[in-house]
């Protein structure tokens, strides 16, 4: 089998492991590597399905994309109260919260609320997770009034309001960290059944400098 030259002289197998401190690829094709640590890549570089391991984005690549994150509520014939916190950066603008109903819950009292610090139920007030309210195949959205299911709470309104009106929170912009909060409430704790998704989205956006005149 003939060897290729890596730039630092030395000689490897293409097919072979390869790992060399120091060495320079020059417009490789790298296909499902295992990227740990700090690794700069060369111009032209290719790589194909990539594992990254708790990668760091930074400059323009942290900002301009969607985040989210998902709490499970799961009901366990024990726990009274189920709390789902989501914490969004300073800076962030939050753009939904979806509340989506897996499965139903057995406690026919079974209640969720959304709201924040300021308030439990400023998103969205007591919703039956067992029946009526939120029925399998609906969901309550923020950012749509179609799907408040009229338990929408003070902080969404039809003239357009989105949000406290306070410092922490205009609008959806959170000029500090924000955190939107789910209680779901059990007054009977006995099945196991209930499943109830709450996603909360937003993004920082890229800085866009005005033009002046």
């Amino acid at each position: 089998m003939s060897t290729s030259t890596g730039s630092n002289g030395g000689a490897f197998l293409p097919d072979a492991t390869y790992t060399q401190t120091g060495a320079t690829l020059t417009s490789p094709t790298i296909t499902s590597p295992t990227i740990t640590g700090t690794t700069t890549l060369g111009a032209g570089a290719t790589m194909t399905t990539p594992t990254l391991a708790s990668p760091v984005l930074t400059g323009d690549a942290g900002t301009g994309t969607v985040f989210s994150k998902t709490v499970l509520f799961t009901e366990d014939a024990t726990s009274v109260t189920h709390t789902g916190t989501v914490v969004i950066p300073a800076g962030a603008t939050l753009l939904d919260i979806l509340v989506v109903p897996q499965v139903l819950w057995t406690d026919t009292s079974t209640r969720l609320t959304v709201g924040d610090a300021a308030s439990a139920n400023g998103w969205f007030t007591s919703c039956d997770l067992a029946a009526t309210d939120l029925v399998l195949g609906e969901r309550l959205q923020a950012s749509n009034a179609n799907n408040w299911g009229g338990v929408n709470g003070t902080y969404l309104t039809t003239a357009g309001r989105f949000g406290q009106q306070a410092t922490n929170m205009i609008g959806g912009y959170c000029p500090t960290a924000y955190s939107v909060i789910g209680v779901v409430a059990v007054t009977t704790p006995s099945g196991t059944a209930g499943r109830t998704r709450m996603t909360v989205l937003w993004t920082v956006g890229q800085t866009v400098a005005p033009v002046l005149a």
